[in-house]
């Protein structure tokens, strides 16, 4: 009976020095965690573009333009004045031109809105305002060509084109401009416009001695800086 219980005492004694010796041997390594995926290099340039300094295209729905250049008038280069069967020829003048425009693009590149145009020829100035079209090919980034379609109404006031010639003068009439020029974006809503510009302008004179039509041709050279508001996007 003796030799029994020696002999399971011994074999509990062996049993748990062999699993102690096996805790401590085992070492339980961390399970590897997945790396993130890095992102396509087209995302990272795309984000890039979004944080560059310039704007590729011009957008908005509401524009706000503001111009001025350099022009010149001939009042009667395509019909003079006829007062009485007397012919008189009015000088052609140069002077500057200032005005703004302000309409919408449609969030896109066609702009249609209304305009006002104010030049200073020294002894009388010439007003023009009607609707104004524009056209920006943004096939072509940073510039884009564009091309400038407007009507509207034309008066001369603060003088005449035939000076003491003719006394107590009233005018109006019609304009009809055409140009072409290049749109360059600045930042996501700004831009700069410049075009060269050709009107046709029909005026009606009335006066102490007479009333008749005289038609001329301006030239100009305008130069805009334009805001666009309203839905504009980053590329």
């Amino acid at each position: 009976m003796r030799h029994a219980f020696w002999m399971v005492a011994g074999l509990l004694v062996f049993g748990g020095t062999a699993s102690a010796q096996e805790e401590v041997g085992t070492v339980h390594e961390p399970e590897p965690t997945a790396e993130p995926a890095a992102a396509p290099a087209a995302e990272a340039s795309k984000e890039e573009k979004k944080r560059g300094p310039y704007y590729r295209k011009v957008q908005g729905w509401l524009w706000l333009e503001g111009f001025a250049g350099p022009s010149s008038f001939d009042p009667d280069q395509f019909g003079s004045l006829d007062f009485a069967g007397t012919n008189q020829n009015a000088p052609r003048l140069k002077g500057p031109e200032y005005g703004f425009a302000i309409g919408t693009a449609f969030g896109g590149p066609f702009f249609l809105g209304w305009f006002y145009r104010q030049a200073d020829y020294g002894d009388y100035k010439l007003l023009k305002t009607g609707i104004d079209m524009q056209g920006n090919l943004r096939f072509i980034p940073y510039v884009h060509p564009i091309f400038r379609a407007s009507i509207g109404y034309a008066k001369t006031f603060n003088g005449n084109p035939y000076g003491s010639s003719l006394t107590n003068v009233d005018s109006g009439g019609v304009s009809f401009t055409g140009g072409l020029g290049v749109r360059i974006p600045i930042v996501r809503w700004i831009s700069f416009a410049t075009t060269f510009d050709w009107t046709f302008v029909a005026l009606s004179l009335r006066g102490d001695e007479g009333s008749s039509w005289i038609s001329g041709q301006q030239f100009g050279a305008t130069f805009a800086l334009t805001f666009h508001f309203i839905g504009v996007r980053r590329n």
